[in-house]
This record gives structure tokens, C-alpha cells and sequence, in this order.
């Protein structure tokens, strides 16, 4: 773990806050309508009863899976982390062309998705920059703090 007291690049400091502010709005977003979302996942998960309980801890569990590569990134640099998240960023890609279709053809804009699923492709790019690869690059040696 990089010590706490060590400053992050602000490239670091704005994955962390899109990535947090992307999984909240999906989290909120599911949330705000249980039954939709019990509906949506009855149809494309038919296997499982998806109850109002059900739905809620598939909804919490995600969006405590999201804090795992925030953590990852933020507390230890992790350089796995980020290829991960630039593999999940283009399986979000892939979802794309479908939302798209679904616009053009009269449905109405799901403005959580949209900003759900920018935010987190704008995080994945944070990434990239040349302060996150000095960041990823460079893990700040051991804190003597630690041994005191």
C-alpha cells in the first residue's frame, strides 16, 4: 500500500472520483426503480427469482465490486488494475451501438446510463496520462513511517 500521507497526481485523484461518481449513479439509478430493474433482470436472467431483496443486493454488490480497482488505483497502485479497467471500459464500449439504436429509434434517453457510461470511459482515459504512468511507474519506496 502507498502511504496516505504521499500525494496522487490529479489524473489519480479524478478516476477515482468519475469511477466512485459512476457506480453511484447506477446504484441510485437502479434504486430508484427496484421494480424496473426486477423486471429487466427477470428477463435477461430468467434462471433466477429476482425479488425486490434480490435486486437491492445485486445492485449493493456491484457497487461495492466497483470500490475494489478505485482501491486498487488509489491506495496501491496496482498496474493490473488499470488494464482491467480498460478491458471492462471497452465491454461498456460494446454496449454502445445497441443504446444508440434504441435512441434513434424513439426510445427515450436513459440519462443515468449515459453519464454512468461516460464518466466511466472518461476514468478508464485518467488512466493514460503521463502523471497516472509516473503514478503506476513509480510506487514511492517504502515509507519509513510504517516501521515506527
Amino acid at each position: 500500500m502507498i502511504p496516505l500521507s504521499r500525494t496522487r497526481p490529479l489524473s489519480i485523484n479524478i478516476f477515482a472520483a468519475a469511477f466512485l461518481a459512476a457506480a453511484l449513479i447506477a446504484f441510485v439509478d437502479g434504486m430508484r426503480d427496484i421494480t424496473g430493474y426486477q423486471s429487466m433482470m427477470s428477463a435477461n436472467v430468467p434462471q433466477i427469482v429476482w425479488t425486490r431483496d434480490a435486486v437491492i443486493v445485486m445492485l449493493s454488490a456491484r457497487l461495492s465490486i466497483a470500490l475494489i480497482p478505485i482501491a486498487m488505483v488509489w491506495l496501491s497502485a496496482v498496474r493490473f488494475a488499470r488494464w482491467m479497467l480498460t478491458a471492462l471500459g471497452l465491454g461498456k464500449l460494446l454496449n454502445l451501438p445497441d443504446g444508440m439504436r434504441l435512441i434513434a429509434e424513439g426510445a427515450p434517453v436513459d440519462t443515468a446510463w449515459l453519464s454512468s457510461l461516460a464518466l466511466g470511459l472518461f476514468a478508464v482515459v485518467m488512466l493514460f496520462t503521463p502523471a497516472s504512468n509516473r503514478w503506476f511507474a513509480d510506487k514511492g519506496g517504502v515509507d519509513p513511517a510504517v516501521f515506527e
